[in-house]
């Protein structure tokens, strides 16, 4: 996959923030573990299916770590984006994630951009990010909270 890496130092104020940002729950795993799981399939070009392990214990970790937030609208989460390696100076940003039938309502960019602000008020000076080359949706949404491209990198998979 070709992807590129980048680096945000300060959110968009111009980006508009809906809803409320908030940390991943034990409420949420009736969701959870779906959203995840497409979000996985959706890295691997042509994926469709999606396998939801009965031992939720991979589940229970990512709400053990503090680090996933959802986007709610009017109590009603529609997307998700969480922290991953924390670096001294930068914390990074992925699993980012709206379900097909939320798409298009600017939610992915209020999440990442409030999520990336939170961020920042923790004391980050900076949060990075990986994209895909071949999604342009999240490549212009990113530049527009504010992520300015530092390099492109490219992931292998070996089989």
């Amino acid at each position: 996959m070709s992807q590129r890496i980048y680096e945000l130092t300060a959110v968009n104020p111009d980006i508009e923030q809906l809803g409320v940002v908030r940390l991943l729950e034990e409420k949420d795993m009736h969701f959870f573990p779906y959203w995840m799981e497409a979000f996985n399939a959706a890295a691997d070009y042509g994926k469709t299916e999606m396998f939801i392990p009965q031992d939720a214990n991979v589940y229970h970790y990512r709400l053990s770590a503090k680090k996933l937030y959802v986007l709610e609208i009017d109590g009603s989460p529609v997307s998700m984006a969480g922290f991953t390696r924390e670096m001294q100076t930068a914390v990074g940003v992925a699993f980012v994630y709206t379900p097909p039938y939320f798409r298009g309502n600017g939610y992915a960019s209020s999440c990442v951009a409030q999520l990336s602000q939170i961020a920042l008020k923790k004391g980050f000076a900076k949060c990075v990010l990986y994209t895909d080359l071949l999604n342009p949706t999240s490549n212009s949404i990113y530049q527009k909270i504010g992520y300015r491209p530092i390099c492109d990198s490219l992931m292998l998979k070996y089989e």
